[in-house]
């Protein structure tokens, strides 16, 4: 019985990371970028930064932190003021980002620039708390000191789900990679950053318009 009830809390969580990592936003622009800039594996282990960040939200509604959901309530237009500016930051270096030979040193500290920022841009969008806290209002959360074993696995396929869904991603981009040499390269950085630009200067007309409304 018991490893039944773990087996649910996985597959809970594994639906509900896969969930969160679907919508292609800002944060699936950059990785996809990545895969097809540099490969597959460099493509997926920028993603491991927002399943990261997915798992943490998830963990906060699939368990039921509530103090912490309420403090991200409380500062969300904080975060998303933060957000939008990390966004247009991103956005402008990545459009600025010229075609450059590939160092082995250079591509270890692009791998982890990448991890953080996709982790930072995922860990300041208060939409994705909203998002993991509707699964879990239909899914149920878990109490964590009651039932230790069931949060594990629940986090656990919280983690496994996003991070399963970065990887098909980044396989698919690497079917397409070879098209995007040289010039295709060039254009993709413009094309991504642009996007991830406009994706910032839509959440701070947001939160401005959020402000202007509350006050």
């Amino acid at each position: 019985m018991r490893f039944a009830t773990t087996d649910i809390a996985f597959l809970r969580g594994l639906i509900a990371g896969i969930a969160l990592a679907a919508p292609l936003g800002p944060v699936a622009i950059l990785c996809i970028r990545r895969g097809l800039a540099r490969g597959q594996i460099e493509g997926f282990l920028a993603g491991l930064g927002a399943a990261l960040a997915d798992t943490i939200f998830g963990a906060v509604a699939g368990l039921g932190v509530t103090f912490i959901f309420k403090l991200v309530i409380a500062y969300e237009t904080l975060i998303g003021l933060i957000g939008g500016i990390i966004l247009l930051a991103v956005g402008v270096l990545t459009y600025r980002t010229p075609v450059c030979p590939i160092t082995g040193e250079i591509q270890v500290q692009s791998l982890r620039r990448d991890a953080v920022t996709a982790f930072t841009m995922a860990i300041t969008n208060p939409a994705t708390m909203l998002g993991a806290a509707g699964i879990f209002a239909v899914f149920g959360p878990i109490n964590l000191q009651e039932e230790p074993v069931k949060a594990f696995w629940l986090v656990a396929g919280l983690f496994a789900g996003s991070a399963g869904w970065w990887l098909v991603l980044s396989a698919l981009t690497g079917i397409f990679r070879e098209r995007f040499i040289d010039g295709g390269l060039l254009r993709l950085n413009k094309i991504s950053g642009a996007i991830i630009t406009a994706s910032g200067a839509v959440v701070l007309t947001l939160v401005a318009y959020h402000g202007m409304t509350a006050s």
